[in-house]
Formats: C-alpha cells, sequence, structure tokens
C-alpha cells in the first residue's frame, strides 16, 4: 500500500537543525519527495564541525542528530552565493508544492527568494518559514536555538530544585525545535486543504517561540491570578505527594512515580512497607513531604529497579523506571512493536533509528530510508527534475556550483 503522498507531493527543504528538518523528514514518512538543499560551503550545521575527524574519515557524515533528521532525503548542494545557485533554486521551486526555511528574518529576501519572487515563479507554492522569534518585532533579528527558544517562552524559568540555590537549568534537548516542527506540519496541512479550495499556495509564518509557550500555560495562568511567581519545585508536583525520582538498588537506577490519591498512597505504603498512617491524607502528605520523601527513597533504595516496579505497578501507582537510552532500545514493550528500525547508511553502516509513531494502516507512514550524503543526489535530481545533461551538471560540479565534498567556508558578506 502507498503513503498518502506517495508521488503526489514534492517538498524542497532548504532548513538546517531540527526544526525544520523535522517538518520534511515527517513529509517523507507520508510518502513526500522530500529534496533537502545543502552548500558545500554551508551545509547543514546539524551534520556537525570539520574538525572532529580527519577528512578521509568524512566526519559529515557521521553525525547521529543529521543522519537521523534527515532520514528518507534526497540531498542535492547549490552555491546560494553564486547566481547560477539561486537560478536552480528558482527551478527546483517551479515544480515543487512546498518550501521549508527556518532562517532568520531577512536571509531569503537578500538570497532573492522572498516569498513574493517564491510565489511568481509558482503560485501553488506554499512557503513555510521558521525563525525562532519571529519575522517582526524588537527582536525578530536575534539569532536562536531550541535552547534559547525555551528560554524565551518560559519552560527554563519553571525549572530548578525545590531545595536548591535558585539557579534554573535548560532541558538539554532542545524542546523548542520538535514543537515548532510538529507546529509546522499541521500548520502545512492546513494550508495544503486551504489550497485544495482555492488554487493558490500562501506564506505560513511560525515563530517556534509562540509554538512553546503553550507549555508554560498553567504558570502564566497562576500569574494572572496570584501576581506571584510559581516557585521551584524540581519532580514535586503542586497537589500529589509522593511525586518524583528515586533511586533503587544497583549503579545508578531510578523510578518515577506518581501518588495522586490516598487509596494510592495506602497501596503504595503496602507495596514498600511504610506505615501510611503518619501520611493518611493528601493534605498530611503535602505538609510533611520531606519526611514522606525520606520514607519512600529509604524504602526504595532498597530494593531492585524492576522488583520496585512491579511492587508499585500491582499497588495501581502511577510508575516506571527511568530508562538510559540503551534501555530504552532493550525494552521489552518497545522491542514486541519494532519501533527502531534498522537502517544502512554509506559511511556509518547499519544502525537502529526512530521509526514512524503513528500505524496507519491503509496509508502505512515510512521510516527506513537514510538520510543523504552532502549532494548525493545531484545528478538524479537535476536531470530528472529539470532535464539536465550529464554535460550540464558536470559543468556545474567543475564551477563550484554543485558538489558532494565540503569546500573551505567562505567569510560573511
Amino acid at each position: 500500500m502507498n503513503s498518502i503522498f506517495e508521488g503526489k507531493l514534492r517538498v524542497l527543504d532548504i532548513s538546517m537543525g531540527w526544526a525544520g528538518p523535522l517538518v520534511g523528514q515527517m513529509f517523507v514518512e507520508m510518502g513526500a519527495e522530500v529534496i533537502k538543499v545543502e552548500d558545500t560551503h554551508h551545509f547543514d550545521w546539524w551534520r556537525g564541525s570539520l574538525s572532529v575527524a580527519p577528512p578521509e574519515m568524512q566526519p559529515i557524515e557521521r553525525a547521529a542528530v543529521f543522519n537521523t533528521a534527515n532520514r528518507g532525503k534526497r540531498g542535492v548542494t547549490l552555491d546560494l552565493a553564486s547566481a547560477r545557485g539561486i537560478e536552480i533554486l528558482k527551478r527546483l521551486i517551479e515544480v515543487s508544492d512546498i518550501l521549508i526555511e527556518n532562517f532568520s528574518p531577512g536571509v531569503m529576501e537578500r538570497l532573492g527568494l522572498a516569498y513574493e519572487t517564491a510565489s511568481a515563479i509558482n503560485q501553488r507554492l506554499i512557503m513555510i518559514s521558521m525563525p525562532s522569534f519571529g519575522l517582526d518585532g524588537p527582536e525578530c533579528n536575534a539569532r536562536g536555538y531550541g535552547n534559547t527558544v525555551e528560554a524565551m517562552a518560559g519552560v527554563t524559568g519553571l525549572t530548578g530544585y525545590h531545595d536548591g540555590d535558585g539557579q534554573r537549568y535548560t532541558l538539554s534537548n532542545a524542546l523548542g525545535d520538535p514543537v515548532a516542527g510538529l507546529h509546522g506540519v499541521f500548520a502545512l496541512m492546513v494550508a495544503m486543504h486551504e489550497r485544495e479550495r482555492s488554487g493558490r499556495g500562501q506564506l505560513i509564518e511560525l515563530a517556534q517561540v509562540e509554538s512553546l509557550i503553550p507549555f508554560v500555560a498553567e504558570a502564566i495562568l497562576d500569574f494572572q491570578f496570584t501576581e506571584k511567581l510559581p516557585a521551584a519545585r524540581g519532580n514535586r508536583h503542586r497537589e500529589h505527594a509522593p511525586h518524583g525520582i528515586y533511586r533503587c538498588a544497583g549503579d545508578d537506577n531510578w523510578i518515577a512515580l506518581a501518588c495522586e490519591t490516598d487509596e494510592q498512597w495506602r497501596g503504595l505504603a503496602r507495596a514498600l512497607g511504610i506505615d501510611d498512617g503518619r501520611f493518611a491524607t493528601a493534605p498530611s502528605r503535602k505538609a510533611n513531604e520531606e519526611a514522606l520523601d525520606a520514607e519512600v527513597s529509604r524504602a526504595i533504595a532498597a530494593l531492585s529497579a524492576d522488583d520496585c516496579v512491579a511492587r508499585i505497578r500491582d499497588a495501581g501507582v502511577l510508575v516506571a523506571p527511568v530508562n538510559s537510552a540503551p534501555a530504552v532500545m532493550a525494552d521489552p514493550q518497545i522491542q514486541s512493536r519494532e519501533y527502531f528500525v534498522a537502517i544502512e547508511r554509506a559511511v556509518v553502516g547499519t544502525h537502529l533509528y526512530p521509526g514512524a509513531v503513528a500505524r496507519i494502516p491503509d496509508t502505512p507512514l515510512r521510516a527506513d530510508a537514510p538520510a543523504p550524503l552532502l549532494g548525493e543526489h545531484n545528478r538524479q535530481v537535476f536531470a530528472e527534475l529539470l532535464g539536465m545533461t550529464n554535460d550540464q551538471i558536470t559543468e556545474l560540479e567543475r564551477s563550484g556550483v554543485i558538489g558532494s565534498t565540503p569546500r573551505e567556508h567562505r567569510p560573511a558578506k
């Protein structure tokens, strides 16, 4: 069975990092043809630094993050500082349905590729622009990435330990990027639906910071009503206790648990051999949370993670092991569903990658193709889509407009 967009949709992805490329990668899963456009001078920065290994090891092809976020795309290169490179990109725009970019405001205009120009080339083109902070406003020109977006959206302001020194922490996984990427997929679906009605594309502006602000909606509403800043709680809950991450026996083994009702507390106390009378009600548990956590921590520290999870789960309390990355891949539930997919890729060999999340029997998602090498599909794409001859493509290589190996970075203009 074919995926939903198989043979029906072409996406031009000139974005870098995670937020924009994730949009393209999800369209790959839905069967779209996604063409990843890079520059041999300024390739996707998620490929990593050229200095981490000697050139003969092809270090830019070994970045796991790039190889994950760009699976299934066809890769081409174009020198976008050259008139010839821009001309070819415009020809690709003419035969594409969607254009994804996540540059700072003004970059597309300086390249001569503002939406008005792209739309004049292809009136059905939907272009999604994903700057960190929007296309206008006093800070629109500030550069950002996932962690700075987290901070601007207020997410970082809610981190910190309840008994800490007032420090705040990033979440370390650049949450702003995937959240913006998922919003981008949704926005493009809406624009595609509208194009079916009107026959025309449109420009989608998606400020990454605005996509993340709903994550702190509770804190914003709380401040509006109380005019007080929320205190740092670490892993604790504002109402329920015990609630947090607890260390088990062994080397760096932990579980997460959440006890929401008096009945659950009684079950937890029985499972762990704790006297439940002192903490019988929710108010008494919150009022004595330090002592409660000490009791729970002492009991859990004597148990293995597997034994602890089994006991607490049998007691009807929400609990899960805190898995390391290897433990996630070895988890019998994940393995039984065959979520991870083995993909062979040049240079790095065969590795397991995340599979498609949704299972859609009639239009299955696909996540089993490798990310492209730099410029891997130059000849295929330029011949198939633009009708170029081998000699014309060879001349583009000779003149440096396209290529498949990194070139020394030009100084910024």
